[in-house]
């Protein structure tokens, strides 16, 4: 392959690469519990969308490594409405999505907009354990079908979870703070993303089509 026909490839995929992921941090002080959240939209039509929550454990986790995750509740979009929401995709474990929030006790069946995936079980664990005593943090993701009008830029999501030890007991806060609705770019994401300008990306994105254009003609198959 020519280097021109690289240099055009690697400019579409630095594109790309702006809208990786999302960027996890922490916006509820104490009550973050030591780990980083994030909240992004993957897809979305009219009148509906796929919104990711995340949960990147760190080694400042307050409690201990041998805990777990069994319940996570929220709002998916604090300045929006919606009507219906199924649970497309989880961590380890068997979990189940209902109407309500989240107490002390896990999901509580009551307070609405929330809605909460409960686990059946111990859930999920927060770190991956290496023999003889090396503990990986995990990051965790659940996935939400949400029908309603997707959220705008700028908006926020609520959000509150359930650690728990290896016996079952709660430990640490149960977080209730607001974490801004990301962007991932791609597959119908509509508003722009928070991890890069967009004139940046239409930039990069423009550079690497019109590349690949003029290749294609100085090429024909």
């Amino acid at each position: 392959m020519s280097s021109k026909i690289l240099t055009a490839l690697f400019l579409v995929g630095a594109a790309s690469a702006l809208y990786a992921g999302p960027v996890y941090s922490c916006g509820g002080g104490s009550a973050c519990n030591g780990n980083l959240y994030a909240v992004w939209v993957v897809s979305q039509s009219a009148t509906s969308y796929v919104l990711d929550v995340g949960i990147q454990v760190t080694n400042d986790y307050t409690g201990s490594k041998s805990d777990f995750i069994d319940g996570l509740a929220i709002i998916p979009d604090n300045s929006g409405s919606f009507t219906n929401a199924l649970l497309m995709g989880q961590p380890a474990g068997v979990w189940t999505l209902q109407s309500g929030g989240l107490n002390a006790g896990g999901c509580s069946g009551s307070g609405a907009p929330f809605i909460c995936a409960g686990a059946t079980g111990m859930g999920s664990n927060l770190f991956n354990f290496v023999a003889p005593n090396t503990y990986t943090p995990k990051t965790i993701i659940w996935q939400f079908a949400i029908q309603g009008a997707p959220p705008s830029l700028g908006e926020m999501a609520h959000i509150k979870y359930h650690y728990i030890d290896n016996l079952g007991n709660k430990v640490g806060s149960l977080g209730s703070f607001d974490v801004d609705i990301q962007c991932t770019g791609g597959n119908g994401c509509f508003f722009a993303p928070t991890t890069a300008p967009e004139p940046v990306t239409s930039a990069l994105i423009g550079s690497g089509l019109v590349g690949l254009y003029f290749l294609r003609r100085r090429f024909p198959r």
